[in-house]
């Protein structure tokens, strides 16, 4: 009895481990039909999603490469004018360059007539009229405290003080100095005169060459300054100041 339940267990035992050991088998023969199923299935898809990351990739660079031509095509256009085109810009350039230089110009004379220097028509004018309007012959003469002084006259019209000053700028010959020549009208209570006043670079501010006094009707002339034999004497005698006094002396210069 014992030994039939011994055997009849060891049977159950046997077909449970066959049982198992074919379960086993079973299932590695699915794993391996799997793992084939996966190969077949993944290796094309990768192969697909490969191609398909070079094909994106071949596209960009192409496409990158279609750009830069077309940017060089444009430069190279932009850069590339026609004769027509060339005048145009030539022309364009002339007349910019024209306008510019006709406005440095107009600035120029604009600041020179805001700015004056002791050079300037304007400035010789005033300082011309102060020291006139001192002088006791002019005084005399033409009166004392009526005294005007304008520009230059046209057909009877007498312009203001700050209108324009007939003038002349050059460089003196003798010396090479820069020199200022003005002509402008006084009229007194009296009589009216023509006026005439020169200045020296090489003179300080406020110092004439010579100023002179012309009336209208007589032309007689009063001096109210003359500097002209004393810049003769200085320039003979090589900026000494004994030689030059003494050479003032012997031209006779006279300065009221």
């Amino acid at each position: 009895m014992l030994r039939q339940a011994t055997t009849s267990c060891l049977r159950q035992i046997s077909r449970h481990q066959q049982s198992t050991s074919y379960a086993n088998r079973h299932a590695f023969s699915l794993f391996r039909q799997n793992h084939n199923l996966s190969k077949q299935i993944l290796s094309p898809l990768s192969s697909t999603i490969g191609l398909r990351s070079l094909s994106n990739k071949a596209k960009e660079e192409t496409t990158k490469k279609n750009n830069d031509t077309a940017d060089a095509d444009t430069e190279t256009s932009e850069l590339v004018l026609t004769p027509g085109e060339k005048v145009a810009a030539a022309s364009r350039l002339t007349m910019w360059a024209g306008i510019f230089a006709f406005a440095s110009v107009c600035a120029y004379y604009i600041g020179k007539e805001l700015i004056p220097t002791k050079m300037s028509p304007n400035t010789v004018f005033s300082k011309a009229c102060k020291t006139i309007r001192d002088n006791s012959q002019v005084k005399l003469k033409y009166g004392d405290s009526s005294i005007k002084f304008y520009g230059k006259d046209h057909g009877g019209h007498r312009e203001g003080r700050r209108n324009f000053i007939e003038h002349t700028q050059y460089n003196n010959e003798e010396d090479g100095s820069k020199r200022t020549r003005v002509r402008f009208n006084m009229e007194g209570q009296f009589a009216s005169a023509f006026c005439f006043a020169e200045v020296s670079n090489e003179m300080s501010s406020g110092e004439f060459v010579y100023i002179l006094v012309q009336d209208k009707k007589s032309g007689r002339v009063i001096t109210v300054v003359d500097n002209r034999a004393a810049l003769t004497a200085k320039r003979m005698s090589g900026n000494n100041q004994e030689s030059a006094e003494a050479m003032k002396k012997l031209l006779g210069g006279n300065s009221n």
